[in-house]
């Protein structure tokens, strides 16, 4: 069963606003909370899938209800009780003293905002699929080495067959480097799917949904 983020394709989701807009912040406390993950994010204490997984392990209710800042929020007083920075909602002056972590100077922001946090590794083991090639989504989408941990297989796709469109090289495999497993890279593929394949009822059968996929995700189609 997928945990409550793993919305895609769910029949009672509620409609998506797509109105393109200028506003990235809607208080100024979110531009704290991004300002503050971003800092803590640098410290090396955890990464960003971590983070991800921290976000999506939050109560079922509480996901659905809060809002885009307001997990984010939620996700790092999770990491920073787990680290010991915080205990009982509190900070914990001490264990934050002895926390050995890099600090993010205002200085460089705008740089390390540019560099982005790239995943792609060198890999010398020859990719499994290629492209133009129909491929099968394995059944089971959560993660395989950690129970209940994260993933990135969403499950509207398990399942699925699809045809491989691009092949991004290696990245660093998710479901492994958000549980500290090491990085474990694996080949990345973009793969097409039909929506009509997807859904029962398709509004429009002629589209397409494309997702970044890890080859551990994939199976030959038979």
């Amino acid at each position: 069963m997928s945990k409550a983020h793993d919305m895609g394709g769910r029949l009672d989701s509620r409609r998506i606003d797509i109105t393109s807009s200028d506003v990235k912040f809607k208080a100024d406390w979110e531009k704290e909370v991004f300002a503050i993950t971003l800092a803590l994010g640098f410290s090396s204490l955890w990464n960003l899938d971590r983070s991800r997984y921290a976000r999506e392990s939050l109560e079922p209710k509480d996901y659905l209800q809060f809002g885009y800042f307001e997990k984010w929020l939620a996700g790092l007083i999770n990491l920073l009780g787990e680290n010991g920075i915080i205990k009982d909602g509190t900070e914990s002056e001490d264990n934050f003293k002895k926390s050995s972590f890099r600090v993010l100077e205002a200085k460089n922001v705008k740089k390390l905002l540019h560099m982005g946090g790239p995943t792609k590794r060198d890999s010398t083991t020859e990719k499994k699929f290629n492209l133009g090639e129909t491929v099968s989504v394995r059944t089971k989408n959560s993660n395989t080495r950690v129970e209940r941990g994260h993933t990135r297989l969403p499950e509207y796709v398990k399942g699925m067959a699809g045809k491989v469109i691009a092949y991004h090289g290696s990245h660093v495999f998710p479901d492994a480097n958000a549980h500290f497993l090491g990085e474990s890279p694996e080949a990345l593929y973009s793969v097409e799917f039909k929506s009509q394949d997807l859904w029962d009822k398709c509004e429009h059968v002629e589209d397409t949904v494309v997702v970044d996929l890890w080859e551990s995700y994939l199976e030959k189609f038979k």
